[in-house]
């Protein structure tokens, strides 16, 4: 059961770069190729469990986060007329870059405060 919460948060953010890949993809209609090097470093990170690099990914996801965070919070307060649309849009926001937050403090930490129990 540790093990499995232990990549939670990688495997989280593997579906999230996923998403934004097709998105991108739909949406534009171009492959968005930071983003295939962001999900490729991150299944590397899945498969050798280096505990260095998953915790420099866990500091540049927390920071991204925290800015998504705030660009939020500061639109939300930019907005002059806020209808029921808009809220749901903030709220959305809100909800989805404060899990990314989370996840990357668990990133954080099970890369660099975790023991793994030994028999």
């Amino acid at each position: 059961m540790d093990k499995l919460l232990r990549f939670t948060p990688t495997i989280f953010y593997i579906l999230f770069t996923t998403f934004w890949f097709v998105q991108e993809y739909i949406g534009i209609g171009e492959v968005n190729l930071p983003c295939l090097a962001i999900g490729i470093a991150l299944i590397a990170q899945l498969f050798t469990n280096n505990k260095t690099t998953g915790f420099l990914y866990g500091i540049i996801f927390l920071i991204f986060s925290g800015y998504e965070i705030i660009t939020s919070i500061t639109a939300h307060l930019d907005t002059e007329i806020v209808t029921a649309n808009t809220a749901k849009f903030y709220t959305t926001q809100y909800v989805i870059f404060g899990t990314c937050f989370i996840m990357a403090m668990l990133m954080v930490y099970y890369n660099r405060y975790f023991r793994e129990k030994t028999l």
